[in-house]
């Protein structure tokens, strides 16, 4: 490649180079370089002095840039500085070495140079305090700004030397000349100043030149914040009385940059003996923690400046901003991990949906199974007594039914003896049917003493006795030999009453060990009993079957029916799962393939017009997929409960127009009419700004969005007291205001939702059909998000439509607890 022709670069990286920065030979002297140095872009407050004749034989020109880098690059084979000339090649000599102010700054601070004694600087040659390169970018058609923002990052560097194939200097990059080529306004406009804000190194306004330059070299600054102390006397008002307390804060004065430094160097200035003061640049240019980044960028650009301070609402200092901090957001490494982290969060959120969708999937399935077999069980042994109880109907011999009986009961009980007794006076009863099991004697036929009868009135009563282990009941010695004559471990006794009396008993014995009788069993029990009482009485057996058979199939679908409610219970959480995965992957995989399209166009496009529409695309739907990324890890985040809130005061006079003013300029574009009524003196609430402010955000947001154009936007705040009176009704606004303890906001648009819609609204990823004509789009998170904050501030929010209005009102308590 020629070495008279630029290399091509990428347009970014090709309009970033200083093509012609301050270059000199190894032999000039380091007064000469000074001398130059400082005279670009001066805009410290001392007196720029002109460069003297004797200093090398400098010659001035207008460079090309506005922005010029403030080092001095040592070449071979050139024995001047030189400032560059539009006339002559860019490429220059073999690139040796660089001189910094921050090489300057680290000799003052060392002593090597001396302010006090006047060093002669122009003896010393610039090769001896000059610093070697340690990285330089090569031109190559493959390289693009990106490459040199990764180069910043990774050394740490200010300064980038263009070098071609065999080292000759071609030009030098810088942090500054990048940003203001990039201006990427939609990245930095999301993001917020207090985010990448740093502490500053601070000095008092007393404090000398040469302990700044000190400050410098210890913390590898380039620039020291001027501060001075401040206390200011500040009143609370409190329930009976007034608390007064100190508030003591930095104000910042100026600052002090390695630029000044070579200027004050560069006019021979005394160190020790110059204050801060005198050199440092004022007035400042203060930003807000909540400024965008993007107003940070325009502020710098407007000032000439690499770095800003930040202030709070009081003048305190907070810290400071650097064209650095907003290359970072620029860095690809950086974007791409974001991006990835995000990305895992999201795939992680997936999964964890997916596994709770499983398990909840499983635990209903669990359930239904369970209460399936409940169900199966006892329609098994409903159908088992319908069966013995037909069996019966179909005879009129009583021996018949009562054996019949007896045998079913010990087959579906699993019991060791049934047996039937009939009293047959008051005296004795018999045994008149048994089934029994091998192994176990029988006592059919046996004549039961009359003291088994003593304790039929509690029989009667009760309608059950049930003694689950023989050893552990309180019987009399007689009766408790009785039972072990019959191997009697366990026994349920229950009645058989005919027309109210005592007929006799039906008894289940278990021999082999003790038993702990169920309710069902008890049940069962009992219907059977009933059914032969019913046998003995063939008058009433009809009406009495007809009516079990009715119980029976109520029962069956009941049962049938909550079965069925479980699966459609489950069914629909299906739906919810499929509607949820459906809309997320849509969601994510639209501008995913928007990006791949702008990419594929970017590789093909020839001109520089459609590659700017492109990159626009990108940014766009990087946006969009930052947006919903971001709305499903604060859903998640609410819902899961994981982040406490952190409470703050906030006074609504001064923080609400900061959150409605933008949407004055939106509706106005829509030819739309915003209007906002307020209590007079709103107080201060205790909340928190960032979810308050998000939950007005998306409300008025939704209202701009579905509201025609012409349409009416309404917003009211007032003040509440806790029995719903507002405060204005009993004493004057002020007083209200002070005693109010609910703030409500009311925001009503023009347009309307149907009454079977509105229970949705709230429900996640759900859109009211047909309710965006203008289809500008949106993934259905928003007034999700809002229902989440409001409830995290202990507020509540209704939502009414009628008249073609809808009204949203939110209310907010003034001093919530702090849980």
């Amino acid at each position: 490649m020629p070495f008279n022709h630029p290399p091509f670069y990428s347009s970014a990286l090709e309009q970033a180079i200083d093509r012609y920065p301050l270059t000199a030979g190894p032999e000039t002297s380091l007064a000469a370089a000074i001398a130059l140095m400082s005279q670009l872009q001066n805009s410290c407050p001392l007196v720029k002095t002109p460069v003297p004749s004797d200093r090398g034989g400098m010659t001035e020109t207008s460079p090309p840039d506005k922005v010029r880098a403030r080092c001095v690059l040592v070449v071979q084979n050139q024995q001047t500085i030189t400032t560059g000339n539009l006339s002559d090649s860019p490429t220059r000599g073999l690139l040796i070495g660089i001189l910094t102010p921050a090489d300057l700054v680290r000799l003052i601070a060392s002593g090597k140079i001396d302010t006090q004694h006047k060093v002669a600087l122009h003896k010393i040659p610039i090769s001896e305090v000059m610093s070697p390169v340690s990285v330089s970018l090569t031109e190559s058609d493959d390289q693009d700004v990106f490459t040199a923002l990764s180069l910043f990052r990774q050394h740490k560097i200010r300064y980038l030397p263009i070098v071609n194939q065999l080292g000759h200097l071609l030009g030098v990059l810088t942090r500054e000349r990048i940003r203001q080529v990039l201006q990427p306004s939609n990245i930095l406009k999301l993001r917020r100043v207090a985010e990448l804000m740093t502490t500053p190194i601070t000095a008092p306004h007393t404090a000398s030149l040469q302990s700044i330059t000190e400050l410098m070299s210890e913390h590898q600054v380039s620039c020291v914040v001027i501060t001075k102390n401040k206390e200011l006397t500040m009143e609370k008002p409190k329930d009976d009385y007034t608390s007064i307390f100190h508030y003591s804060f930095h104000q910042p004065l100026g600052i002090v940059t390695e630029y000044d430094i070579v200027q004050a160097q560069f006019l021979e200035l005394n160190f020790e003996q110059t204050p801060a003061q005198k050199v440092m640049r004022t007035p400042l240019q203060f930003l807000q923690p909540s400024d965008s980044l993007w107003t940070a960028h325009k502020e710098m650009e407007q000032q000439q400046v690499q770095r800003l301070v930040v202030c709070g609402g009081r003048g305190e200092l907070l810290g400071i901003i650097t064209q650095t901090s907003l290359l970072r957001v620029l860095d690809p490494t950086e974007m791409y991990r974001v991006v990835k982290q995000l990305q895992q969060s999201v795939y992680q959120l997936q999964a964890e949906k997916v596994e709770l969708l499983q398990s909840r999937n499983a635990k209903l399935e669990q359930q239904v199974r369970e209460r399936t077999a409940k169900l199966h069980e006892q329609l098994q042994r409903d159908r088992l007594l319908t069966h013995i109880s037909l069996r019966i109907h179909q005879s009129l011999n009583l021996e018949e039914i009562l054996n019949a009986s007896v045998d079913e009961v010990r087959q579906v009980l699993q019991a060791d003896r049934v047996a039937i007794l009939h009293l047959e006076s008051s005296n004795y009863g018999i045994v008149v049917a048994e089934s029994v099991a091998e192994n176990w004697p029988s006592i059919l036929g046996e004549i039961m003493p009359d003291n088994i009868w003593q304790e039929s009135a509690s029989v009667i009563e009760q309608e059950i006795y049930a003694v689950p282990d023989l050893d552990q009941a309180c019987l009399s010695a007689e009766k408790y030999a009785r039972f072990q004559q019959a191997q009697i471990k366990a026994y349920l006794i229950v009645p058989i009453l005919q027309d109210g009396n005592l007929w006799g008993m039906m008894c289940v014995h278990q021999c082999s060990q003790s038993r702990q009788w169920q309710p069902s069993e008890v049940d069962l029990l009992l219907q059977l009993a009933t059914q032969i009482a019913i046998a003995i009485q063939q008058a009433q057996l009809y009406q009495q079957v007809q009516n079990l058979n009715t119980d029976l199939e109520r029962q069956v679908q009941e049962r049938t029916a909550e079965l069925q409610q479980k699966v459609h219970e489950l069914q629909h959480l299906n739906v919810l799962k499929d509607e949820f995965l459906s809309t997320v992957s849509h969601e994510l995989r639209t501008p995913l393939a928007n990006i791949k399209m702008a990419i594929h166009m970017l590789r093909i496009s020839p001109t520089l017009d459609r590659r700017q529409i492109y990159l626009e695309i990108l940014e766009t739907e990087c946006t969009r997929e930052t947006d919903l990324i971001n709305a499903l890890l604060d859903l998640q985040r609410l819902e899961a409960a994981t982040c406490p809130i952190d409470l703050e005061p906030v006074n609504l006079e001064v923080w609400l127009p900061t959150i409605i003013d933008p949407f004055y300029t939106r509706a106005h574009d829509r030819h739309q009419d915003l209007r906002v009524e307020c209590d007079r003196h709103l107080p201060t609430i205790s909340s928190n700004r960032a979810s308050l402010g998000r939950i007005l955000a998306e409300l008025l947001n939704n209202a701009c969005k579905y509201t025609a154009n012409d349409g009416e936007i309404f917003l009211k705040v007032e003040c509440k007291n806790g029995d719903g009176e507002q405060g204005g009704q009993r004493t004057n606004s002020r007083q209200a205001s002070a005693v109010a303890s609910e703030i409500q906001f009311t925001l009503s648009n023009q347009s309307s939702i149907s009454i079977e819609e509105l229970p949705r609204i709230f429900e996640k990823f759900y859109r009211v059909p047909n309710a965006d004509p203008w289809k500008q789009g949106g993934t259905g998170l928003g007034l999700a998000l809002v229902q989440k904050l409001v409830e995290q501030l202990q507020g509540k929010i209704e939502v009414e439509s009628r008249n073609g209005w809808t009204n949203f009102i939110v209310t907010f308590p003034t001093n919530p607890d702090g849980n």
